[in-house]
């Protein structure tokens, strides 16, 4: 394998771990820390973005350290950001896990019909 494509072939990798731990970091941080309280729907939102900001920040970061890095440490970088996606894979399918765990099963208990209220039976709701 020729040196740019050697070159090319360890970077991706890293580029692409470090995008994705640096989003990662962000949403967390930014949904912990920087989005305030009562945002409803908009607090997702605004902790993505937060995340998107980070993930530019970490695609800079990782393309000045893959031209400038030596191929050595590139390939220890590689291994390193591999393991750290594996490790972020388990952390947040635990956390799926553990999240689905906390609703209640409610599909043994009984099905109740509400109360009729009346307005069938006499029609007084039909007539415009």
């Amino acid at each position: 394998m020729s040196r740019p494509l050697a070159r090319i072939a360890l970077s991706l990798p890293v580029i692409v771990a470090t995008v994705l731990i640096f989003f990662a970091a962000g949403t967390w941080l930014g949904g912990q820390y920087l989005v305030p309280e009562g945002q409803g729907l908009a607090a997702a939102a605004e902790a993505m973005g937060y995340g998107l900001l980070a993930g530019l920040l970490g695609l800079l970061v990782s393309i000045i350290a893959a031209v400038r890095l030596p191929m050595k440490a590139l390939l220890a970088c590689a291994l390193a950001g591999s393991l750290a996606i594996a490790g972020l894979a388990v952390f947040v399918s635990q956390a799926v896990l553990n999240a689905n765990e906390d609703v209640p099963d409610t599909s043994n208990q009984p099905q109740t019909r509400p109360e009729p209220t009346g307005q069938a039976l006499t029609g007084e709701g039909d007539r415009a």
